[in-house]
């Protein structure tokens, strides 16, 4: 019964910043717009409503990147005692690991990092954003510079910059910098000597863990895609883009999310590599010793006289330890398998497909589909 308390707690103050985060963005941004005829202007450049990326925005983007606390938080931290729970930190290294937990606490929670990341969301506002990067070619309406304002400015812009896109950015700079916090957490600990296993069935000395938690952050590349797909949408709709042009924009952010979202676990590579390398090198003397033994019992007649060959264990073990054997020699040098990378490109490009729409019909969509499938 608390649990259910507590899930439905979390649940109501999630709404709860959600609906308070759309007070003080979306609402006052509709008023302002319908005061200055920005609503629904001349043209779709000018029109607030018919905006799809503000849409994506502040109703996908951003409650996605607040639920985010209730899926990517308690799965990297899940991720983070795995070291202990697993077996994976020496007794002698658990004071190093007692201090990497301290010190990523003490980084998550500052008022320092949190000050700058309001200054820096605040400046991004102003010189890091669609408008500033494409121009005018988006969203006319985004511009504070209105000559057919009385006072040649417009509030509904000014609301935007100020106030709705610089606390957008703001959601975005701090999950940023709570991978970065949990990126240097993870360096520490590939400094450490774990204790990995060759054998483990996930071919990633038992590290595996981390892939399986990283998956998580998938919430993050399909905010960030979706509001990529809203913008192509909108300049496809009503601009005629054509859906070609946006080609690389797509691939880069593929490329991209994959680098954040997994770069990180490319530190332990090195931890890895030596790993293999040294069980290779044990197993192999201990395949040659077991070798040499059977063969100098069974083959050059080292058996006593009354013991079977037909059902010996010995047979049994030979195979296992081949098995054991070949496990080693799939030891992946990366935390995480292609089945992890295939995911996280799945979850980045699920956005983008809808855009399939603007240029191909349901029925031809349904049999491309069909024919991969089958």
């Amino acid at each position: 019964m608390q649990r259910i308390t507590e899930r439905v707690g979390a649940g109501y103050t999630f709404r709860t910043r959600i609906v308070g985060f759309l007070a003080w963005t979306w609402l006052p941004l509709a008023i302002l717009a319908l005061a200055e005829g920005r609503a629904m202007g001349p043209s779709p450049r000018h029109c607030l409503l018919l905006d799809f990326g503000t849409y994506a925005r502040f109703f996908l983007a951003v409650p996605l990147l607040i639920v985010a606390e209730a899926v990517v938080g308690p799965r990297l931290r899940a991720a983070g005692w795995q070291f202990v729970h697993g077996g994976f930190i020496r007794p002698e290294d658990y004071p190093a690991f007692d201090q990497a937990i301290a010190r990523a606490a003490k980084r998550r929670e500052s008022v320092w990092a949190e000050l700058i990341i309001i200054a820096v969301a605040f400046a991004g506002a102003w010189l890091f954003t669609a408008e500033t990067v494409a121009g005018e070619v988006i969203a006319s309406w985004r511009s504070p510079a209105a000559p057919d304002a009385a006072l040649g400015i417009s509030f509904t812009a000014l609301w935007y910059r100020l106030v709705a896109v610089s606390i957008l950015q703001f959601f975005w700079y701090r999950w940023l910098w709570r991978l970065a916090v949990w990126s240097g957490f993870l360096w520490t600990m590939s400094r450490l000597e774990l204790n990995v296993l060759g054998t483990h069935a996930d071919q990633a000395g038992g590290l595996g863990f981390l892939g399986t938690a990283h998956t998580s952050l998938g919430i993050f590349a399909f905010a960030l895609s979706s509001v990529l797909s809203a913008e192509v949408a909108n300049l496809m709709v009503f601009q005629g883009a054509n859906i070609e042009a946006f080609r690389l924009h797509f691939t880069v952010l593929l490329v991209v999310v994959q680098l954040i979202l997994l770069g990180p676990l490319l530190m332990f590579v090195p931890v890895l590599i030596r790993a293999r390398l040294a069980w290779l090198r044990d197993y192999s003397l201990l395949v040659t010793r077991y070798n040499r033994a059977f063969h100098e019992k069974w083959i050059r007649g080292g058996a006593a006289a009354d013991e079977p060959l037909l059902g010996s264990a010995d047979i049994q073990s030979l195979a296992d330890l081949a098995n054991s054997f070949e496990s080693i020699r799939g030891f992946k040098a990366v935390p995480f398998s292609l089945r992890v990378v295939i995911q996280l490109a799945l979850v980045t490009s699920l956005p983008s497909l809808p855009l399939l729409l603007l240029v191909m019909p349901v029925s031809q969509i349904l049999e491309l589909l069909a024919k991969a499938v089958f």
